[in-house]
This record gives C-alpha cells, sequence and structure tokens, in this order.
C-alpha cells in the first residue's frame, strides 16, 4: 500500500510540474533562451522526482533502486557489457571489441549524491563515452550512504583502480573519470594516491562534480531556478560524511592541495548549482601548477551528458571529452 501511495504520490508531483513548466513557457518564454521544449520539460520532471523523493523517501533505502538502462541503440552491437569484479571491487566493463588492446582505460565513478546510482543506471552516458574516447571503461559499483559511510565509497574506488594496475593496465593508460559525487570521488582518488606515494593515472575527467561537501558556492542560490538539481545542504552531505569534518580534503577535494596531480579535464554547466564547486576546484589547480583545463557549457545543467546523452550538445560533451583524453593519453593507438 505504501508503494502504490509513494508511485502515485510522485505521479501527480511530476505532472504538476509539467503544467506549471508549460504554462510559464506559453506565458515568458523559455526559462534559459535557447532551450528547447525537450530540455526543460525534463529539468522540470527531474527537479520534481528529486524534491518529492527527498521528501517522502528514506536515504537508507534509496541504495536499493538499481536501474539496468540498455545501451544507447546507435551503439548496440559496437559496445559490450560485461560484469566483473576487480580486486574485489564490484562493477561492469563496456568495451569496443574492435579497437587495439593498447587503447585508454577509463575508471568510471558514476553519480547519485553518494546515496544512490549504479554502472547499470549511467550505461547509456559511459557507452557514448566509450564510443567517443575509443577507450575500455570499468565502471566500479561502490558502496552507497548512509549505510557505508565515508570512506567507504572511496576505498571501494581505490580497491578498483590498484586492481586494474595488478591486472597489468599501466598507469599511464588509465583515465579516471566521474560525474556529480562520482567527480568528487575522482578526484578524491587522485588525491589519496598522491597521498599515498601511489602510481598516478595518465589523467582524470570530471562532470559536474560536487567537490565542497561543505556547501559553500555561490551558484547554490544564483542558479538554483535553473538547475533541476534542488538547493542543496549540508544533510545530504552528512548521509554520506557521519561526523567526518566536510572541508577533510579526501571528502571534500576543493580543500585539498593539490600539487602534483595529473592532468585534469573539469566539465560543468553554467547552469547547474554546483558550478562554483569546479571553477574554484580549477583555480586552485593551476594556482598548484596542476594543467587543469575548464570547459562550462554555459546553458546547461547538472550532469546533462547524462541526462539527456543524444541531445546535440551532449554529443559535443562527449566529442570534446574524447578528444581531450585523446590528446592526453600516454599509449599508443
Amino acid at each position: 500500500m505504501r508503494t502504490l501511495w509513494i508511485s502515485l504520490r510522485l505521479l501527480f508531483a511530476i505532472l504538476a510540474a509539467v503544467v506549471i513548466a508549460i504554462g510559464h513557457r506559453l506565458s515568458r518564454g523559455p526559462l534559459v533562451p535557447g532551450w528547447t521544449w525537450g530540455l526543460e520539460l525534463r529539468r522540470a520532471t527531474l527537479r520534481s522526482l528529486l524534491e518529492t523523493a527527498t521528501e517522502i523517501g528514506r536515504p537508507e533505502g534509496w541504495a536499493d533502486l538499481r536501474l539496468e538502462a540498455p545501451l544507447p541503440r546507435s551503439l548496440r552491437g559496437l559496445v559490450t557489457v560485461e560484469s566483473d569484479t576487480v580486486n574485489g571491487a564490484d562493477g561492469e566493463w563496456l568495451r569496443l571489441p574492435s579497437l587495439a588492446a593498447s587503447r585508454p582505460v577509463l575508471l568510471y565513478i558514476h553519480g547519485g549524491g553518494f546515496v544512490v546510482g549504479s554502472p547499470g543506471m549511467e550505461r547509456p552516458f559511459i557507452a557514448h563515452l566509450v564510443a567517443a574516447a575509443r577507450a575500455d571503461a570499468f565502471s566500479v559499483d561502490y558502496r552507497l550512504s548512509p549505510r557505508h559511510r565515508f570512506p567507504a565509497a572511496l576505498v571501494d574506488v581505490t580497491k578498483a583502480y590498484l586492481g586494474l594496475l595488478e591486472r597489468g593496465i599501466e598507469p599511464d593508460r588509465i583515465v579516471v573519470t566521474g560525474d556529480s559525487a562520482g567527480g568528487n570521488l575522482a578526484a578524491a582518488l587522485l588525491v589519496r594516491l598522491r597521498d599515498e606515494g601511489l602510481p598516478l593515472p595518465a589523467a582524470a575527467v570530471i562532470f559536474s562534480a560536487w567537490l565542497d561537501l561543505a556547501v559553500t558556492g555561490s551558484t547554490i542560490e544564483s542558479n538554483a531556478r535553473t538547475d533541476y538539481v534542488p538547493v542543496i545542504d549540508t544533510e545530504p552531505a552528512r548521509h554520506y560524511l557521519g561526523e567526518t569534518d566536510p572541508t577533510m580534503p579526501w571528502a571534500s577535494p576543493l580543500y585539498a592541495d593539490l600539487t602534483g596531480l595529473p592532468p585534469m579535464l573539469v566539465v560543468a554547466g553554467g547552469k547547474e548549482i554546483i558550478l562554483d564547486d569546479s571553477t574554484r576546484f580549477v583555480h586552485r589547480a593551476w594556482e598548484a601548477g596542476v594543467d587543469a583545463t575548464l570547459y562550462v557549457e554555459e546553458d546547461m545543467f547538472h550532469a546533462w551528458a547524462s541526462v539527456v546523452p543524444n541531445h546535440p550538445v551532449s554529443q559535443r560533451t562527449f566529442t570534446i571529452a574524447a578528444d581531450w583524453i585523446e590528446a592526453h593519453r600516454s599509449c599508443d593507438g
């Protein structure tokens, strides 16, 4: 009975959000100049879904929501998916079997605010990235909070990275990638590897990364109207952190010393609430002498390439990321 009640409440909330978005667009035009109807309605739907789920859901149960998304139709037959366990870390491989053995290897870390998500949920996004970058990817299924608090997720990601090395994959073939909370874990992994004197990967690409769990960015308020992510405070971070200081460098890489980290591509949306996390992180990287590139898609919301992977802007993002990986990988083509 409760499941039916939750489903109906979510359905009505989404329908109401769509009606409001349509009315707003008809009376005042698009929320962001240049947004299509599809983008605007997708933003409204996701915003309503997240707000309602946060109100009625139990964070302890969100880890059980595991969507197994199919591969994009255009990539079926080209990209293969295979479950695997690497050094005790579960996940799945996405591969282009037709490529040479020396291709890059992406260690992909999914998003979801540390409380939800899985490799299967982001399979279409990762598949597009694999195809564009002509690479293999191991998407790690790390433990989620609040059942498993910090540093459990970082431990799992570190195990997966070291497991790739144990399998004979050279560190200069590995590109660590992730989005949102996964972008946090990707950056935290680099900091941890550097701190512990372990081999660093060739590079990192992070998308819409949540890098400041103290939640101090100015765009949290200024971009609240244009993102689908509800305005965040310190409570979601506490599900992950427990009693850990939110400025601890392995928890919030924005506060880390970034000296000695490998080249990084930091991708962010100009209309997302945590844009300021990316811009501040890149400036700190520059100050530390790190080769960091910031790419901001001015009209897009949080993790747009994952939300609408077939959109032309997302396809452009995949191309930019792939070209950057090609320019920074060390292995032969």
